[in-house]
């Protein structure tokens, strides 16, 4: 690979600039993705938040470690080195917006961001997506390219290769998916009981 093919977000020169319009989106949809996973969160004690609805699924503190996971993962993708891409590709916006809310298909993490015992407290996960979270803001905030204009490849096999317009768009839909899990997990008959002793 040559470092002709290959960009990275320090070196890209700063005379091509995404619109404004794809800024304020991106911005929105990681303040909003933000916003429900750290409601989802807030008032779960460290000892529910461990309590599973099922053995086959995760409990609230190993969503909380996805979360955190992924989104240091997906980070590293849009800072690392990245391709050009072409124009013509199709947009996958409304796709993955839509993702953020539609519980109704599950897919399984990739291997990367699986739920591994790498944070100690519920705490101590939800402030690493946070301190995370906030450079992904600032990023966003301060870059002059065009997003759309790179690509990276994604490591779940569903999602493959996108812009990295794309890529910073999923980690605000991605933070309001497992946020809408945790609510599920709330709500589960396993999680009251455990609550409530």
């Amino acid at each position: 690979m040559t470092l002709a093919s290959t960009l990275t977000m320090s070196t890209l020169p700063g005379t091509a600039s995404g619109t404004e319009i794809d800024k304020a989106t991106l911005l929105e949809t990681l303040r909003r993705g933000e916003e429900a996973f750290l409601n989802s969160v807030a008032g779960v004690s460290e000892t529910t938040c461990r309590q599973r609805p099922a053995e086959d699924r995760w409990s609230v503190f190993e969503c909380a470690e996805h979360v955190a996971v992924a989104e240091e993962v997906m980070l590293g993708l849009v800072t690392g080195e990245r391709k050009p891409r072409n124009a013509e590709e199709p947009k996958r916006d409304g796709r993955i917006l839509r993702s953020g809310t539609d519980r109704s298909m599950r897919f399984d993490a990739s291997d990367q961001s699986r739920p591994r015992g790498r944070f100690s407290t519920l705490a101590e996960a939800v402030a690493h997506f946070q301190a995370v979270r906030e450079r992904t803001l600032r990023l966003v905030r301060e870059t002059n390219e065009d997003l759309r204009a790179t690509e990276v490849t994604h490591p779940h096999h569903v999602v493959g290769v996108i812009s990295t317009y794309e890529c910073l768009l999923l980690m605000g839909s991605h933070a309001e998916r497992h946020a809408l899990q945790i609510e599920e997990i709330k709500s589960s008959p396993a999680y009251r009981v455990g609550a409530r002793t």
